[in-house]
């Protein structure tokens, strides 16, 4: 497990007494820091340009569309006679996210969906695995007729995605081929509300079988917003869905709008605290917020300057570690908001992928508390009766996150091709 950030080792392992076991503890442990992930299993065919065709299809810009399968095959044909530069990508929102943890961390995830029975080269089958690594474990895909999910990304001069989907073959997973072990074994869960669009569908009874599962073992779940359109759709089942299962609730400004009626993200973070233990809010050029809950008894004050905005002294306690609302005898909402890393990049050569990145981010720091935990339980990171449920601060975990989305924001593609360095360090030109 590599641990997230770059701080002096001493940092990392505070313990009262020297430690004699480590190494038998580890090898006892091994591969159990993996993060599982319910998928659309989806390639991104990537065209510069073309804002006629999306005015045609009715393609909204900056969010996402499901076009039936004749108009999708149809659009592919203008593409092709269009001339228009395309490529394609792996994509999905839980595959990215998978794929960045494991850049991250060195730890393995576990892909859970559909793939094309037969799979040749040039599909977007083909392209996709290609684009996986190793280390995200694709032998629970499971295989079925017909082709994955496909959607035209429309790239604009600006960096913005637009999204024009087939669903394919990806809505295909039946909840029995839910692995309840690698589950309830996790360090994390996370699947994406596009996966339960449709309460009929295959993959969103499995969704709904992930959660439960997570819930029933304590495994932390993380659940992505996917676009503003569906939220807006979907929101008394939103809801309904975060007060149930969900620790973790990612999405951007515009999501968060839509879930909760506030313009201002603090505000939408507070309503949002409501029924998560954790929000993390991505903002484009204003940066990030994040928001969860810690008990008064463990809060820590931040040494950085007090602010106020809609909420008075919104990042007094930023400096503390987060915590599950249900295990705070006296819990405290804590907030924390950081600009855009360096000012954020001179071109945004990527819009698509930052939520996917930052959340990522703040799942190692989830897995790296568990690793630490069990590793070294004696540790002065691990209070007797204050179960955390991260291994650094709420200020430290935004931080975090906004280096790694802006690695995606500078870069070609939604997921990292490499580990994030230190915060020091001059990024290299991508």
């Amino acid at each position: 497990m590599r641990f997230p950030g770059n701080r002096i080792a001493r940092h990392y392992f505070p313990v009262r007494r020297p430690q004699t076991r480590i190494d038998a503890a580890r090898q006892e442990m091994e591969n159990r820091w993996y993060v599982v992930g319910l998928d659309q299993v989806i390639a991104d065919v990537e065209v510069i340009g073309a804002e006629p065709l999306m005015q045609e299809f009715g393609i909204r810009r900056g969010e996402s569309v499901m076009l039936p399968d004749e108009a999708h095959a149809r659009l592919i044909e203008r593409l092709r006679r269009s001339g228009c530069p395309v490529r394609v990508l792996a994509g999905g929102a839980v595959g990215n996210t998978l794929h960045n943890y494991t850049m991250l961390s060195g730890e393995p995830a576990v892909l859970l969906g559909c793939i094309d029975e037969c799979i040749r080269p040039g599909s977007p089958a083909f392209f996709y695995l290609a684009q996986t690594p190793p280390a995200v474990q694709v032998e629970t895909l499971l295989a079925r007729p017909g082709s994955i999910a496909t959607a035209v990304t429309f790239v604009g001069a600006d960096g913005e995605r637009s999204f024009a989907v087939s669903s394919g073959n990806s809505n295909d997973f039946p909840p029995e081929a839910v692995p309840e072990s690698l589950v309830r074994s996790a360090c994390a869960a996370l699947t994406t509300l596009y996966c339960l669009r449709r309460p009929e569908w295959p993959v969103a009874r499995s969704a709904l079988r992930l959660m439960e599962i997570a819930a029933d073992a304590n495994v932390p779940l993380a659940l992505g917003m996917g676009t503003a359109s569906l939220v807006r759709e979907m929101r008394g089942t939103v809801i309904d869905l975060l007060r149930r299962f969900v620790t973790i609730a990612a999405m951007n400004q515009e999501e968060a709008k839509a879930l909760t009626g506030e313009e201002d993200v603090l505000l939408a973070c507070r309503q949002v605290l409501e029924w998560v233990d954790a929000v993390i809010v991505t903002e484009g050029p204003q940066g990030m917020t994040m928001a969860g809950w810690v008990d008064e008894e463990h809060r820590r004050e931040t040494d950085q300057e007090i602010r106020s905005k809609s909420i008075p002294q919104y990042n007094r306690f930023e400096y503390s570690r987060l915590m599950r609302r249900r295990d705070c005898r006296h819990p405290q909402a804590i907030f924390s908001h950081i600009h855009p890393y360096r000012g954020g990049p001179d071109r945004l050569a990527n819009t698509n992928g930052a939520g996917d990145a930052a959340l990522a981010a703040v799942l190692h720091d989830v897995a790296a508390n568990r690793y630490h935990r069990a590793l070294l339980p004696q540790s002065d990171k691990h209070q007797a009766g204050a179960p955390f449920l991260t291994y650094s601060s709420l200020s430290r975990n935004a931080q975090y996150g906004n280096r790694v989305a802006y690695e995606v924001l500078r870069g070609h593609s939604p997921r990292l091709e490499a580990p994030v360095g230190s915060d020091e360090e001059e990024p290299p030109t991508p």
